[in-house]
């Protein structure tokens, strides 16, 4: 099973993120000017032996209802969360909310004001759980993450990770 997981590397947790999950989110770099920020949720789960281990095993694409620009998002379509309570109950309960994602139109993507203002609120809603936070660039993958210690950190899958 770890064969088709990347394994990202940080301090603070052991996060694995799906192959197909990874391959998704290249599908939705913002390589065109034109081309609209994508968005969706991550699903996964933190593991029972672990407290600091967590897996992203799935996360859902732009969908019809979401409002989407160059530059902006919001994620407005329920079929977001039908697909997390899908998870959930074929989960028995294990896989659930792990954050966010979207992309850039950056070779190297930095979160915005608003991106940091959304992220607190995910959090605040979702206080029994660590969220994760990804933003998909032209040339890397940025993971970020909130702990209370340390305040905001993050972790990068490079471009030839990705391909």
């Amino acid at each position: 099973m770890i064969e088709n997981y990347y394994l990202l590397p940080s301090k603070q947790f052991e996060l694995y993120i799906s192959h197909e999950v990874i391959q998704t989110w290249t599908r939705y770099k913002q390589l065109d000017r034109k081309d609209l920020e994508a968005c969706g949720v991550l699903i996964g789960n933190q593991s029972s032996s672990n407290p600091n281990q967590y897996w992203i095993e799935d996360l859902t694409e732009p969908m019809p209802k979401d409002c989407r620009s160059t530059h902006r998002f919001t994620l407005k379509d329920p079929g977001h969360q039908k697909k997390v309570d899908s998870a959930f109950s074929k989960s028995n309960g294990t896989s659930v909310y792990l954050g966010t994602w979207h992309s850039h139109p950056q070779n190297i993507p930095t979160p915005s004001h608003i991106d940091y203002a959304d992220w607190k609120s995910c959090i605040l809603r979702n206080p029994d759980r660590q969220l994760f936070f990804a933003i998909v660039g032209i040339q890397a993958i940025r993971i970020f993450f909130y702990c209370s210690l340390q305040g905001w950190n993050q972790a990068e899958i490079n471009n030839h990770l990705v391909r």
